[in-house]
């Protein structure tokens, strides 16, 4: 393969030597980040508009505390569905998927402003999750693709840290919105042009160099027809009969712990600050973008010390801070106390969140490689981040309160913190093919 450098061959009873790949230009890789960095964008606007619009949303929909944790776990059941689509680009391609997700994102984000009721509301915004999702887990495994063993981690937490943009500009948008004509209905009116301008810049993208080599081993270039569609949905269960089966449990139970706690936290803080706690939506507002400016230097603090103390550490301290973060956040009374925990959740869960992708993003072969992310974090790594929304309104009543019910969960990220440091192999400085042969061996 021209695309390939020749290998020296194997020794007599030796594995043979990984595949080497050309380094892609170092603008190109910077070219292809920045395509790629409007996912995470609009995934952090996303994810703060509904944060910050779900007291708006309550009273246009008249729902009570449990009907709003039911329709954020419907709204998430969309996130899970994008394992199919992440996948498909195991057959496809990871350019094909990433270049649709865009525009189909963009439709259904305009449904959701022009929704009429909570029935059709949920839905779309369910169906903008699952191209969101799937959008953003194809561009982390294009950068664990491209770039080398010795900048992945830094670049993979560049590719979350500019999520920052889109929180800003979400809370700052808030009380300036909300209060017009427009409503909540006019925060996700706002990125549409945007979203249109991205899908046309991307069409620069390119496939990435480790699957056009699987493509190529094939025998065939990238492509689905209805049976290998179907053999792709056979082949989905693969990895779990194989040598990464523990590895999938691993990173499953990972996100579980996480979405554990960041599932209610995103869902319930700005109803249980404005409710029982009376915040005005301008101190939610800066609140949640102080908390993020600040939170994102755990993004580029995970990345530096992902790549210079390693995986193990950084990813299991992460989830330690954070968990004691998240309690504080839900039991503190005073409104300095809860904005320096807040402060200390968003830092902890950024940076904690950087590191268990990367985890996700490394620990498979190039052949499965979007199949085992999906699996991981889409399918089976969202199971307590579904559920805990509905159950936590439902039983915040049990509980004595809103905030005792997210706060007994806090015990999530110290599970995996446990499961991370005894369990999780060391990737720092490895080849992805080496991490591969430590498994399959």
């Amino acid at each position: 393969m021209s695309q390939l450098q020749d290998s020296p061959p194997a020794q007599a009873g030796q594995q043979p030597p990984p595949i080497s790949f050309p380094p892609r230009p170092t603008r190109y890789l910077w070219t292809m980040i920045g395509l790629l960095m409007s996912v995470t964008i609009f995934e952090g606007y996303d994810t703060t508009i509904f944060h910050l619009c779900t007291p708006d949303i309550a009273r246009t929909f008249h729902l009570n505390t449990f009907a709003v944790g039911r329709m954020a776990s419907l709204v998430r059941l969309g996130g899970v569905s994008a394992f199919f689509l992440v996948m498909a680009s195991d057959r496809i391609g990871r350019r094909p998927i990433v270049s649709v997700t865009v525009l189909l994102y963009t439709l259904f984000t305009l449904l959701t402003a022009i929704s009429s009721g909570l029935r059709s509301f949920t839905l779309f915004q369910s169906l903008a999750q699952l191209f969101l999702s799937a959008e953003f887990s194809i561009a982390i495994i294009m950068v664990s693709e491209e770039f080398s063993e010795n900048s992945r981690g830094r670049a993979i937490a560049a590719l979350h840290f500019v999520g920052l943009i889109g929180v800003i500009t979400g809370g700052y948008l808030y009380g300036i919105i909300t209060v017009t004509r427009f409503g909540w209905r006019g925060m996700y009116y706002v990125g549409i042009i945007p979203l249109l301008l991205v899908a046309f810049l991307r069409r620069g993208l390119k496939e990435t160099q480790r699957y056009q080599a699987i493509a190529a081993s094939r025998g065939h270039g990238p492509g689905m027809t209805l049976s290998s569609a179907i053999r792709s949905l056979t082949l989905a269960i693969e990895p779990l009969r194989g040598p990464y089966r523990r590895r999938i449990l691993l990173v499953a139970l990972l996100w579980n712990c996480v979405g554990l706690v960041t599932s209610p936290a995103v869902t319930f803080f700005t109803l249980y600050a404005k409710r029982d706690h009376h915040w005005t939506s301008p101190q939610i507002g800066h609140a949640i973008v102080l908390a993020y400016i600040i939170g994102a230097f755990g993004q580029i603090v995970a990345g530096w010390s992902l790549d210079r103390f390693g995986r193990r550490p950084t990813t299991s301290v992460g989830y330690v801070i954070g968990a004691v973060a998240i309690f504080m956040l839900f039991r503190a009374e005073r409104r300095v106390a809860m904005l320096t925990a807040l402060v200390a959740t968003v830092f902890a869960f950024q940076g904690s969140r950087s590191a268990t992708a990367t985890y996700s993003a490394e620990l498979f072969p190039t052949e499965i490689r979007a199949t085992s992310y999906s699996l991981t974090v889409q399918l089976f790594g969202q199971l307590a981040g579904l559920i805990a929304p509905a159950l936590i309104g439902g039983l915040a009543k049990y509980f004595g309160g809103l905030g005792n019910a997210v706060a007994v969960v806090s015990v999530g990220p110290l599970i995996g913190a446990a499961l991370v440091w005894f369990y999780a192999p060391e990737t720092r400085g490895v080849v992805l093919e080496n991490i591969n042969e430590s498994a399959a061996g």
